[in-house]
């Protein structure tokens, strides 16, 4: 990856002269990730997982039923600029969650958690929403920072690569995104339902069954930000609207 030597010093002027806090929010808002280089890590950090994680074979009934919707639902957006693959993790957590490149994973646990294909849409449409934004990237620039971000890319350090790939894959860690991202991924997961034909209360409904869980599970999907009964708020408002609240141009594309 070749990043201008001009970025960086833009990052300290500001750090000199705004402090810490600004220059978080810049990275924050900086995705200094190329497509060709996210897509790279993303290859390495899947075949890290492979190793580490049960990974259903392509022939299963169950990955089949996750690839046919995704590839459905990737089909509506506007633009790819990943070549989105879709495994099921033999977990009985109801959880997902998505790998830099567009390497989406869906646990067992979803599957048996929801009660049909529009609930199951709802999951991954949100999980593609976030590939398609490329929350993935910017959230590793946000979590790592610049230092250990261009430490992965410049000296392709593999311990590194398989660390990080096992933390996303066990602890959620990229489920942690902004408030932005997450209201952001709803949108996009919303008027990619909508344009499919799938129900536009898939992810609502789940959303809602996640809430009524018993404390004590560790779900990750649920640890993001806003709180799980804003977003279902959020999503009900955007139904009663049916999208046409959004003022994002690119989510636009997807009306």
């Amino acid at each position: 990856m070749k990043i201008n030597p001009n970025f960086f010093v833009l990052v300290l002027a500001i750090a000199a002269t705004a402090g810490c806090t600004t220059v978080n929010e810049y990275v924050r808002d900086f995705n200094f990730v190329s497509v060709s280089d996210e897509t790279k890590i993303g290859t390495e950090m899947s075949a890290e997982i492979a190793k580490q994680m049960k990974i259903l074979p392509a022939s299963a009934p169950e990955a089949g039923r996750v690839r046919d919707i995704g590839k459905k639902l990737v089909a509506a957006l506007p633009q790819r600029e990943f070549t989105y693959t879709f495994d099921v993790v033999e977990d009985k957590t109801p959880n997902a969650f998505t790998v830099p490149g567009g390497h989406i994973y869906v646990h067992t646990g979803i599957l048996s958690f929801a009660d049909n294909d529009d609930e199951i849409a709802g999951v991954i449409a949100h999980e593609i929403a976030h590939a398609y934004e490329r929350h993935p990237a910017k959230g590793l620039s946000r979590q790592y920072g610049v230092d250990y971000l261009s430490g992965l890319l410049f000296k392709q350090n593999q311990n590194q690569v398989k660390e990080l790939a096992l933390k996303i894959a066990k602890q959620g860690i990229l489920t942690k995104y902004s408030r932005s991202d997450e209201n952001q991924a709803d949108e996009v997961a919303f008027l990619l339902l909508k344009k499919t034909g799938y129900s536009q209360d898939g992810l609502l409904l789940f959303f809602k069954k996640l809430a009524r869980l018993k404390t004590g599970y560790s779900i990750p999907i649920l640890s993001t930000h806003p709180p799980t009964p804003e977003r279902i708020a959020r999503i009900e408002t955007l139904k009663a609207n049916q999208g046409k609240l959004i003022t994002n141009a690119d989510e636009k594309k997807l009306l």
